[in-house]
């Protein structure tokens, strides 16, 4: 998903792409510049990724969410901290929610950061290939949730950037599980009916 958020807000946005591997970073990021045609994108070492930026995205699978959280809290000072993180397991045959102990991902880089740090748990229900893929349009929802509403409407914004995307404000940052629960329940109703990158929509019907 990182990819996808980099080449969607390079337009409007300095993107700082971090890596635990320097090299890595870097590549990432000439290929961000070389899709949107954009100078203002260049990589560098998660350390020094959450230093200069003012929002952070943990685009992370659930177990390196230590790695960019607890091991580097001292690169966090003021950011506002986005988590589409997932805890979910494989078995073979189906995706399962596996929240740890504080019941989301959310909560527990919550629980890793510095006190007092704003997170935002937004874009779990997006197709990280759609995301990726400037030529689409993505017809669904984002859920957000968060306890600071400043910090929520940073990232509220940042979900307008992404043409056709709908911004959901799902509540405090308690119910995040409920929200991240949502993506193994999409990847499974998407391979037993056959769909590509499926996504949520609330609807109201009147």
């Amino acid at each position: 998903m990182g990819m996808g958020f980099a080449v969607r807000w390079a337009t409007n946005h300095e993107i700082i792409i971090g890596s635990r591997k320097l090299a890595k970073a870097e590549e990432s990021a000439s290929q961000v510049r070389q899709a949107t045609d954009c100078g203002k994108v260049w990589g560098t070492d998660n350390a020094e990724a959450i230093k200069a930026g003012d929002i952070v995205v943990l685009s992370v699978p659930f177990e390196h969410l230590v790695s960019v959280t607890s091991d580097l809290k001292n690169s966090y000072t003021h950011q506002v901290v986005v988590s589409p993180v997932v805890p979910m397991g494989y078995d073979g045959k189906y995706f399962e929610f596996a929240p740890p102990i504080e019941g989301s991902a959310a909560r527990q880089a919550m629980a890793f950061l510095p006190e007092g740090m704003k997170i935002v748990s937004a874009f779990h229900t997006v197709s990280a290939a759609a995301l990726k893929d400037l030529r689409k349009e993505l017809k669904g929802d984002v859920l957000i949730c968060g306890d600071d509403k400043e910090s929520k409407d940073v990232v509220i914004s940042l979900a307008k950037e992404i043409k056709s995307l709908k911004q959901v404000d799902a509540g405090p940052l308690i119910i995040s599980g409920q929200i991240e629960s949502l993506t193994p329940m999409l990847l499974n109703v998407a391979r037993r009916n056959k769909l590509k990158e499926a996504g949520i929509k609330i609807i109201e019907e009147r």
